[in-house]
């Protein structure tokens, strides 16, 4: 018999299938480890990529930093999105977030891909229904 914790650990990200021009492909839900990554990760990423670009970065005031990551531009990242979505029927990623060559390859597709991608996240999404206040 499993115990609370083991109970919780066995909750896997939902995997499901997609079409995209055609064939079947397998896109997952977030990992906690990912939604952390791309809701804090990112300003990180982008303060790398500002330090490559030479931009001054300036730490003490936050409005001032929120100003200049905003004027960075990150090549990657649409296919960073397509790497940490798209995955095998076991949930496996295809590609590597933090892998350049895949990054470089994901930025090579057509955009349909993308455009598929987002459509049919967006159609697994939960939709908003209005409130009782609402549809008063």
């Amino acid at each position: 018999m499993m115990n609370l914790r083991e109970k919780l650990l066995a909750n896997k990200p939902k995997v499901n299938k997609i079409k995209i021009n055609g064939d079947d492909y397998y896109i997952r839900e977030f990992t906690v480890g990912e939604a952390n990554q791309v809701i804090y990760g990112a300003q990180q990423e982008l303060i790398k990529i500002a330090r490559t670009q030479g931009i001054e970065i300036n730490f003490d005031d936050e409005t001032e930093l929120t100003k200049q990551l905003a004027q960075v531009y990150d090549p990657y990242r649409l296919p960073r999105a397509l790497a940490q979505r798209l995955c095998d029927e076991n949930g496996n990623n295809l590609f590597n977030p933090q892998n350049e060559d895949d990054l470089k390859a994901l930025s090579e597709l057509d955009k349909s891909v993308y455009e598929e991608l987002n459509n049919a996240i967006a159609e697994l999404e939960p939709k908003n229904s209005p409130t009782e206040e609402s549809s008063k």
